[in-house]
């Protein structure tokens, strides 16, 4: 209950987790793009061997978060309804958060290819942090969604 006796709303929940979705998915890589080769240096692994692998190895979990993301979502989308109306706010709250998160572990790997790989693993390296805002828009459910879910009606 809000201080006006109110049940918590699923539409300020999901703005308050949407809102720190887009800083933690797109205003932080933005960020990390403009660091990128100034403030945070390359490293001096060779472009094959390791820092090859490890991109592979990235771009594989990369995937996985995408594809755990829908499965997830899709299951706390079909389950929001039975739980009880209070409870709903917050399971849409860390479930938002939570596939934010995922998402920007893109950006991560994006930062640990540049540190391995260097310059020339820059244009892989801004590629994974790019995709961390992508992902974010294209995989966590609109509000339209979780409120569908919850047999809701849009405010």
């Amino acid at each position: 209950m809000d201080a006006n006796g109110n049940p918590p709303s699923i539409t300020r929940a999901w703005r308050i987790a949407y809102g720190i979705g887009l800083f933690i998915c797109v205003a932080w890589p933005l960020f990390l793009q403009l660091m990128l080769g100034t403030v945070i240096r390359p490293g001096a692994e060779a472009p094959g061997g390791v820092a090859r692998e490890l991109g592979y190895t990235f771009t594989g979990l990369t995937f996985a978060a995408a594809i755990f993301i829908t499965w997830r979502s899709g299951k706390a989308r079909a389950g929001l309804a039975a739980l009880p109306p209070q409870a709903r706010p917050g399971a849409v709250l860390r479930e938002t958060v939570l596939y934010a998160a995922l998402c920007e572990l893109s950006a991560l790997y994006g930062l640990a290819t540049y540190a391995l790989g260097g310059n020339l693993a820059e244009r892989y390296a801004r590629s994974f942090i790019a995709l961390a805002t992508v992902m974010f828009f294209v995989f966590v459910p609109r509000l339209q969604a979780w409120l569908e879910a919850a047999g809701e009606e849009a405010p």
